[in-house]
C-alpha cells in the first residue's frame, strides 16, 4: 500500500513540476517577444493597408467594441483576397 501512495505522490509531484515549468518557460517567452518584438504601427491605430473602406472599417471597430465590452481593441484590419 505504501508503495501505491508513494508512485501516486511522484507522479502528481512531476505533473505538478512539468507544469509549473510550463507557466514560467511562458511569461520567459511572452517577456523576450515583448522586449524584442517590432511594431510596425502605432497602438491604437487601425492598418487600413489592405484597401478597406472607411466605413466598413468604422463598422468593424464598433462592433469589436460592442461584443468585447469595450475591452478590445482592433490593432489591424487586413483584406483576404481568395
Amino acid at each position: 500500500m505504501t508503495d501505491a501512495i508513494q508512485l501516486m505522490l511522484t507522479g502528481m509531484g512531476t505533473v505538478f513540476f512539468i507544469l509549473i515549468m510550463v507557466v514560467v518557460l511562458g511569461n520567459v517567452i511572452i517577456r523576450v517577444t515583448n522586449t524584442f518584438a517590432v511594431v510596425s504601427n502605432q497602438p491604437g491605430e487601425p492598418s487600413t493597408s489592405g484597401g478597406i473602406e472607411p466605413a466598413k472599417l468604422a463598422a468593424i471597430v464598433s462592433a469589436v467594441d460592442v461584443v468585447t465590452r469595450g475591452k478590445g481593441k482592433v490593432s489591424s484590419v487586413e483584406k483576404i483576397d481568395e
